[in-house]
């Protein structure tokens, strides 16, 4: 069974509402405001796509985000419903890292031939979901780390945290498939397959289950370290949840993305 219960979770959720995340967010649907204050669930709700399986986009799973167009005017909602892979795979999170449409994700997320992103995105009246194919720019299967593309707007999205991470650093994540986060940084490691030094892992104390793989793993500025890639599984009821994400090296991905802007 995994060693990250909903226990550690709900132990978990209560750090990260203690402690709260200290960055500002742009409301365009409140007259372009910006604003303080949000829970690290919100901030990451706002900051966070998802990605699913083709398979998946029917005409009723359509309809159903259609319905997240009729919001009223003005006003900002948070905890969208989304019918996500109707209990099966083909599902993960993203990290925004532009406002066209770029994205970091976890490279298993894209176990699918064709899958499509999902964001709340914002125009001057309201904020409500938007969703196009995605188009994988750069994967790397052996680090588990991909860039991919999404034809949308991406008005709110992350600024990378470019100093080291302290073992005193407070990490979030949990994207959008449910409330938690609030975990410490442990260690970085390497990437065995990665002869350059191009990528490492970031190992924290962050519960993680399954469907967060992706996610963006932000600290308390809510600037990105990087996106979930593993959890530990375990058997042995003290043994403590850890969980792994993995960034490129920041430089090679702006190089990357500006490539492919110039395609």
């Amino acid at each position: 069974m995994p060693s990250n219960t909903h226990r550690d979770q709900r132990r978990s959720l209560a750090r990260y509402d203690s402690i709260g995340i200290d960055a500002p967010v742009t409301l365009p649907e409140l007259k372009n405001r910006t604003d303080k204050g949000f829970s690290a669930a919100d901030f990451l709700t706002l900051h966070s796509g998802l990605i699913v399986s083709g398979k998946y986009i029917d005409e009723d799973f359509k309809t159903k985000l259609a319905t997240s167009r009729e919001a009223q005017e003005g006003v900002l909602e948070l905890g969208f419903s989304v019918p996500i892979a109707k209990g099966g795979s083909g599902f993960g999170s993203c990290a925004p890292v532009s406002a066209d449409g770029y994205f970091l994700t976890a490279a298993h997320v894209l176990a699918h031939k064709d899958s499509y992103v999902l964001y709340a995105t914002s125009s001057n009246g309201r904020t409500y979901i938007d969703y196009a194919p995605v188009r994988v720019i750069y994967r790397n299967d052996p680090a588990d780390f991909a860039i991919v593309k999404a034809e949308i707007a991406t008005p709110r999205f992350l600024r990378y945290r470019r100093e080291p991470l302290s073992p005193t650093s407070t990490l979030f994540a949990g994207g959008w498939m449910h409330e938690k986060g609030g975990g410490l940084f442990l260690e970085h490691q390497a990437v065995p397959s990665d002869t350059v030094g191009q990528f490492r892992k970031i190992v924290t104390s962050l519960p993680m289950i399954k469907g967060d793989s992706g996610s963006p793993l932000i600290d308390q500025h809510g600037r990105l370290c990087g996106v979930l890639s593993t959890m530990r599984l375990g058997v042995v009821i003290k043994m403590k949840p850890k969980s792994t994400a993995v960034m490129m090296d920041i430089a090679a991905i702006e190089n990357l993305i500006k490539a492919d802007r110039a395609r």
